[in-house]
């Protein structure tokens, strides 16, 4: 989820010191080691991570099988939103992938901040939005798409990613086995270019 605007947009939207300072005291910028779960499945969400630095990867398991349903670089916002706000377990779980640093506000300061002020209720509402127009894309994309544009797009969209996360886990998430990313890795380097 791609939330590059929202530091700079809440300080828009909100237009007021005072509720911008009880954001940020609410905010703990943390550095997350690679191979760290911030979330493990079965377990609930309790925070939502905005990504300085690093990447993460979000899946669906049950500690035999993974399946990946997402990912969060830098600028991205990283969370299992449905768990987060239904705060009930789910199968969600997110690890990171690369060394991260990250601001972290936690699902009961978010509803304070709400409580605080309706400008955090239609802040939350953005990002739901947000969330949901990606989502929306993603699933259109994925259905109209065959294996190499969803790849191409992928590379796109999180730069670095083939160097950051395993074939397998990125197979995964294009639904297709890691052999057969493999050979479609091969294929579309033997194309020629332009």
């Amino acid at each position: 989820m791609n939330f590059n605007y929202f530091i700079d947009h809440y300080k828009q939207y909100l237009n007021c010191p005072i509720l911008e300072l009880e954001l940020l005291s609410r905010l703990k910028e943390l550095n997350i080691v690679k191979g760290t779960y911030v979330l493990n499945p079965g377990d609930i969400c309790k925070y939502v991570y905005y990504v300085k630095s690093g990447f993460f990867r979000v899946f669906k398991g049950d500690g035999f099988d993974e399946e990946t349903i997402d990912f969060a670089a830098p600028g991205h916002l990283a969370t299992a939103i449905p768990n987060f706000l239904i705060q009930q377990s789910q199968r969600e779980g997110i690890v990171c992938e690369e060394n991260a640093r990250v601001l972290r506000i936690s699902h009961s300061d978010w509803l304070a901040l709400e409580n605080l002020s309706p400008k955090f209720i239609n802040l939350g509402k953005l990002i739901l939005q947000a969330y949901l127009q990606q989502v929306n894309t993603q699933k259109n994309l994925y259905r109209t798409s065959n294996a190499s544009q969803k790849y191409q797009y992928l590379t796109q969209h999180y730069k670095g990613i083939a160097r950051i996360v395993s074939q397998k886990n990125i197979a995964s998430y294009l639904g297709i086995t890691a052999p057969t990313l493999s050979n479609l890795l091969k294929t579309m380097l033997k194309k020629p270019k332009g």
